[in-house]
């Protein structure tokens, strides 16, 4: 979180959320971590990131990681000069990771932060990964992620019409398609939208937005949570014949672990 947010703002810090967060993932026998974005900007953002994460321990991880916004830089945001040595394979996307039966699809969606020539091409070259996944019988499963979400009731943060624009359509065109994963907002959400499925999932620790409810929403989601949404993250097992979403979170009162989403495509 930047400084101006917690002093203009008051935003909440949930540093002990994120620390619990960090050691939950890294306990798990996982074969890859996707991040999707906006992990630090400064200096002292990067240590905590390296107390929570240490490298060593995840870089045997084999994380995958989406730039989110505040990873661009500029005037708010800090240097991207960390990330983009940490990270340069997050830059102008998309990528394409397998991990047993799934193919990850991981797009940049900073589009005011990659030439015209980037974006197009991404936009251009998406449909064609899908298409690959698609004929490609070893694949038997197709996850995509970004940061910013083409679907959310968040108060602060309005849909990514670039998104929107560019990538649902191909998306949910995906025979092998199972779900859309964004980040920016911080929170979580699920969308079944023509059956397909578009998660939202911002809740590693940075503070938390208010959404929109009842008659407010732009679009009703599979859970309306109540605000602040719980720090959480996702755990993904997939075997030839179906892929299972299990969200786990930190209980507001409680403090304990809860299941709080589970879905299965």
């Amino acid at each position: 979180m930047l400084p101006i947010e917690r002093l203009a703002f008051g935003r909440e810090t949930n540093d002990a959320g994120r620390r619990r967060i960090a050691q939950a993932i890294l306990a798990e026998q996982l074969d890859g971590i996707v991040h999707l974005g906006d992990l630090n900007g400064s200096a002292s953002g990067w240590a905590r990131f390296d107390q929570d994460y240490p490298p060593g321990e995840l870089a045997s991880k084999h994380i995958h990681v989406c730039r989110g916004n505040h990873d661009c830089g500029g005037l708010w945001f800090g240097s991207s000069k960390e990330f983009n040595r940490r990270f340069p394979k997050a830059i102008a996307g998309p990528k394409e990771v397998d991990v047993g039966y799934l193919r990850l699809l991981l797009l940049d969606t900073n589009e005011q932060a990659m030439s015209k020539e980037q974006w197009r091409a991404q936009v251009a070259q998406f449909p064609e990964a899908l298409s690959r996944a698609d004929s490609n019988d070893q694949v038997k499963h197709v996850l995509v992620a970004g940061h910013h979400p083409p679907f959310t009731n968040a108060r602060w943060h309005a849909p990514s019409r670039p998104v929107l624009d560019n990538f649902v359509a191909p998306f949910m065109q995906c025979r092998k398609a199972r779900a859309f994963f964004a980040g920016h907002v911080h929170g979580y959400e699920r969308f079944a939208i023509d059956g397909s499925c578009f998660v939202v999932s911002g809740g590693g620790g940075g503070a938390r937005f208010g959404h929109r409810h009842g008659e407010k929403r732009r679009r009703a989601a599979v859970l309306d949570l109540a605000d602040p949404h719980p720090l959480h993250y996702i755990s993904v097992e997939a075997s030839r014949d179906a892929v299972a979403f299990s969200v786990r979170a930190i209980d507001e009162a409680s403090g304990d672990w809860v299941d709080l989403d589970h879905w299965t495509t």
